[in-house]
């Protein structure tokens, strides 16, 4: 399965191309709608998808900045651009930043499908990679309530099973590692955590960089802000109400933000930080609940059980079921006897 955001600021527009890529066949799982390239950035981060469709002209931050920006921080990512211009300079810059499909506006059905097609075999080379990454975002949101020093030997063994991939080259695998490094950093920026205390070894051999991600994480572990509800903002409570009625929906992370009033990244940095956990995680352990009580209770297929919650594919919500429960949810119906 290939996980897509898709990024285009007329609703209509977007719109559409959801519904195309759904279309164009069960392998591709739409993960995310953004209006804008800042939005975009700030739900690739949260997600991690596997494409980027973007149209190059967007509020705040075009289709072009946004995938420099992916290229400047190497993210395994294939990307797409839609365009209403036939402008070479314009295919030619995008190129130069590694974009896969330059595609013009008015968009056909045909030729998005053949465009998805023709990525097939990059979005396959990339998939361990984004594994990895997806997996150590899971584990820093913590979503199956792990104790600490069960997820800090989860995260080791990620951690040391990156840097052992001998299959790639090195220039990859220290890119890997600096999204990681990226990522934790910004987390314990945004939560005001110290951390210039922490040695900067990283890279000299394996011993000192698991060293160093492994002081980095227990930062992050031990020193991350868990507020509890009482002191949580209104405008944070009222969305978490307003998730908790409506997690089954499609809800977006544009959506909530415009509900309170705050930009997507102020949103995001005030849920996570009076939550604990990122607006896609809340609402993916949301629906993993309600999945699981249908497990146990009902006769329902997985499948029915997947579009019942609110996930348009199968294989999707069995990737995050499995994700947060650690077993697929028929082992969990197998285990709990139904």
């Amino acid at each position: 399965m290939y996980t897509v955001l898709i990024a285009e600021n007329e609703p209509w527009v977007l719109k559409g191309i959801v519904q195309m890529v759904k279309a164009a066949g069960m392998e591709f799982q739409v993960v995310g709608e953004c209006s804008n390239g800042n939005e975009a950035w700030n739900m690739i981060q949260e997600v991690w998808p596997m494409l980027l469709i973007t149209d190059i002209m967007m509020p705040e931050l075009d289709g072009l900045s946004l995938i420099k920006r992916i290229a400047e921080h190497r993210i395994p990512m294939v990307s797409v651009i839609i365009s209403g211009y036939d402008n070479f300079q314009y295919a030619q810059k995008a190129m130069s930043y590694g974009v896969s499909e330059y595609l013009l506006k008015p968009l056909e059905f045909e030729i998005l499908t053949e465009a998805l097609n023709r990525s097939k075999d990059k979005l396959e080379s990339l998939k361990d990679l984004n594994n990895y990454i997806v997996r150590f975002q899971c584990l820093l949101e913590n979503s199956q309530g792990l104790a600490i020093d069960t997820i800090m030997q989860k995260q080791s063994q990620l951690i040391q099973s990156i840097l052992r991939l001998h299959g790639l080259n090195n220039n990859a695998r220290v890119g890997l590692l600096n999204i990681l490094d990226s990522k934790l950093k910004t987390l314990l920026n945004d939560f005001g955590i110290e951390f210039r205390d922490i040695p900067k070894s990283k890279y000299q051999d394996e011993t000192s960089t698991l060293k160093y991600y492994m002081a980095m994480l227990e930062k992050w572990y031990l020193e991350y802000p868990r507020m509890v509800k009482s002191s949580m903002p209104e405008a944070i409570a009222q969305s978490c109400r307003y998730i908790e009625t409506n997690f089954k929906t499609n809800l977006s992370l544009a959506e909530m933000a415009n509900l309170t009033n705050f930009s997507i990244s102020h949103f995001s940095m005030l849920f996570k930080e009076h939550t604990g956990s990122s607006f896609v995680s809340y609402v993916n352990r949301l629906r993993v609940d309600e999945a699981k009580k249908l497990l146990r209770t009902s006769s329902f297929a997985v499948s029915e059980i997947a579009d019942i919650v609110g996930y348009a594919s199968g294989p999707y919500f069995t990737r995050v079921f499995k994700a947060h429960t650690g077993v697929s949810p028929l082992e969990y119906r197998r285990r709990m006897g139904s």
